[in-house]
């Protein structure tokens, strides 16, 4: 007991430091980590967290997300969980993962290796929500990312929910290359269609993982991180992730020189170094030198009786890491031939596991070169590039997170009603359960045929304004959330009525909100399904295939289609500049005049604003902020159309709804729905 006692006072003096959100970061990104706690912490409130995590689960100031729980009074982490290599990150690769309860924490530790990967019943039941704080290296083999597939399997059966904090793939996310996993040799260094370098988070691949999976999913993403950001360029220092991975070479060299598994090819020296036995070390850098392979060049290096070449990675951002693997097990084969091993019904060798297919033994088997290995599997990898477009987070600009990424999966409808006899009305057919569509930042070629405006099940009768009348139109963009609700209730209190421009992809899991809304006599517009600027703004047909996807999600939930609509940034936005097509547009014949073109021969009504309270500029303002941008704002205008926001960011919109709504009573107003045979309001901003 005395031995832990140093452990135990240290444990009490970190209970006793407030729950604090990360300090001031001087890194170029907040990781999720941060972001959960320093904008998102009221998704953990009030819950019980269990957390897989290990060493590498730091926050950008150094601190662990074990602890940042345990000083939180307002969560209560009743267990962690442990994937390959341990808790501390120190147990060897292949050595079991033991269970324990932790000596400071005095709560379980269950291991998620070896004999036990997939979180048991037992292990889960004592939790609301399952939190992944882990850093992957960027290869579908490190086995990180497989323990967060197996926990989401077993979430999804327990009913528990799956939280995932945002990480960097230190690769970056431009090089996607290897083999694609086949069904047949799907493993635990295989669990899905992926290729050797996937080119994903570990927040992008649990949406990925999740198109199958189907659990209540939220992925925390980082601040500031950008597509073809590597490590390097974070400003994150780096934590050795397991043994053989103690610095940032060794993750870059992983996959160039760690393929050889059950063959005479091996790494050394924490993956600087790869050859075999008997191998002509100046040979072999000549092949792979002369193959003029990005970003690398080969030192011909012996040990001991081994030949073989170090690794000197010169640019980073052109090296493929899984190319360099594939050449590099070529050449080696060209020049000292081995039996391949094979795989049998009864057994798929570790080789074809690493690979995800048998077709890579059997060509080199066969003498192939390494471009006609890396030929035979390019188009799976082109279709996966494909499939992993719409899973995407992050862009080419540092992403700013507004809002959690959500996927909450629908109730099971009630079992169809009996169809009555054909004279009478039939009995409207239940909704069919629709796996939740993550954000979507890729290219989307779908387009809609639709030409005439859509009718709303349900629509008010619209007040014709006296001359003398001054009308208020109060509208929330970017919702519903949590903080819907609240502007709900204050709305219902004052007796006003309000248009709520909706985002498609925040609609699963607030369907109840969204009929409360529609409900209480409130008007519903669409403002895209997945607000990304890069998405709607590439060209006109991605617009309106998102635009029209929002809408069919609104109309899902509700039963009323959406007829007025708001453009993401406002119709005079530039942002749209930035993100256009440059083969199809230009800053004479921009995208924003196709769309509004488009919009116009289509029907749309589009609605802009010419008063704001200011709360789209930044998720850290007050409520007397807001309310003193709209005194200053609002006039003698006959209309006005404001804008405000009810993401889940955003309570202090909420919290000063009510002195809004009374100012602009006493300046005359009254308050009115946005319709589409009210064009005026369209031209206001």
């Amino acid at each position: 007991m005395n031995k832990f006692l140093p452990f135990l006072i240290l444990a009490l003096i970190l209970t006793l430091i407030p729950p604090v959100g990360s300090s001031a970061n001087t890194t170029a990104i907040q990781l999720g980590s941060d972001v959960l706690f320093n904008q998102f912490h009221h998704l953990i409130e009030g819950k019980k967290v269990g957390l897989i995590t290990n060493q590498t689960g730091l926050n950008s100031q150094m601190v662990s997300t074990i602890d940042m729980l345990r000083r939180d009074r307002s969560v209560h982490l009743t267990a962690l969980y442990a994937p390959e290599h341990g808790l501390d990150g120190n147990t060897v690769a292949g050595k079991q993962v033991t269970s324990f309860v932790h000596p400071v924490y005095a709560i379980p530790v269950y291991g998620l290796s070896g004999s036990t990967r997939k979180p048991t019943p037992e292990m889960l039941k004592d939790i609301d929500i399952l939190l992944v704080d882990l850093q992957d290296i960027g290869s579908r083999t490190y086995t990180y990312i497989s323990t967060l597939q197996y926990a989401m399997i077993a979430a999804k059966e327990q009913g528990k929910e799956v939280m995932v904090l945002d990480r960097p793939n230190p690769l970056g996310g431009a090089i996607v290359e290897g083999p694609v996993v086949e069904l047949p040799y799907r493993s635990f260094i295989g669990v899905d269609t992926l290729p050797l370098a996937h080119g994903m988070t570990i927040g992008e691949l649990a949406l990925f993982f999740n198109r199958t999976i189907g659990v209540d999913l939220t992925v925390i993403p980082m601040q500031g991180y950008s597509r073809n950001m590597i490590y390097q360029q974070t400003g994150l220092a780096w934590i050795p992730s397991s043994p053989h991975i103690p610095n940032l070479t060794s993750v870059f060299g992983y996959m160039a020189t760690g393929l050889g598994e059950s063959t005479p090819i091996r790494q050394g020296d924490h993956f600087t170094w790869i050859g075999a036995e008997g191998l002509d070390s100046h040979k072999y850098a000549d092949l792979l030198n002369g193959s003029l392979l990005p970003g690398v060049i080969f030192i011909p290096e012996n040990k001991g009786t081994a030949g073989g070449v170090r690794l000197q990675i010169n640019d980073l951002h052109q090296f493929n890491p899984a190319k360099t693997g594939i050449y590099a097990l070529a050449y080696a084969k060209q020049l000292q031939p081995f039996p391949m091993p094979k795989s049998t019904s009864m057994q798929i060798s570790m080789f074809d596991k690493v690979m995800g297919t048998n077709k890579i033994g059997l060509l080199l088997e066969q003498g192939k070169s390494p471009q006609e290995i890396v030929s035979s599997y390019e188009t799976d990898l082109k279709k996966f590039v494909e499939l992993r477009q719409k899973y995407l987070i992050y862009g080419d600009e540092p992403f700013i997170p507004m809002q959690p990424l959500q996927q909450k999966q629908p109730k099971q409808p009630k079992q169809p009603e009996q169809p009555k006899k054909p004279e009478q009305p039939k009995p409207s057919k239940p909704e069919k359960p629709e796996t939740p569509t993550p954000p979507q930042t890729g290219n989307h070629n779908g387009t809609t045929n639709q030409k005439k405006k859509p009718e709303p099940a349900t629509k008010p009768i619209p007040q014709t304004p006296k001359s003398s009348e001054k009308i208020a139109y109060l509208t929330f963009d970017d919702g519903p959330s949590s903080v819907t609700p609240r502007v709900l209730d204050t709305l219902k209190t004052h007796q006003v009525k309000a248009t709520f421009f909706i985002v498609g992809r925040e609609v699963a899991g607030h369907e109840a909100i969204l009929k409360r809304i529609v409900a209480e006599g409130h008007a519903v517009g669409g403002h895209s399904y997945s607000h990304n600027y890069q998405l709607v703004y590439k060209n006109m047909e991605s617009f309106f295939a998102d635009v029209e996807k929002g809408s069919q999600m609104i109309e899902k939930a509700t039963g009323v289609k959406p007829t007025v609509f708001r453009y993401p940034g406002g119709s005079t936005n530039t942002v749209s500049l930035k993100y256009q097509d440059p083969k199809r547009y230009n800053k004479q014949q921009t995208v924003m005049q196709a769309i509004k073109a488009e919009a116009k021969q289509r029907g749309y009504t589009f609605i802009d604003w010419n008063v704001t309270n200011g709360d789209a500029r930044s998720n850290k303002y007050t409520a007397a902020q807001t309310l003193a941008n709209i005194k200053q704002q609002v006039k003698s205008q006959k209309e006005i159309v404001v804008l405000m926001h009810d993401s889940s960011t955003k309570s202090p919109t909420a919290e000063a709804l009510p002195e809004i709504i009374s100012y602009l009573k006493e300046k005359g107003y009254r308050f009115e729905v946005i319709q589409d045979d009210r064009p005026t309001v369209s031209n206001v901003k």
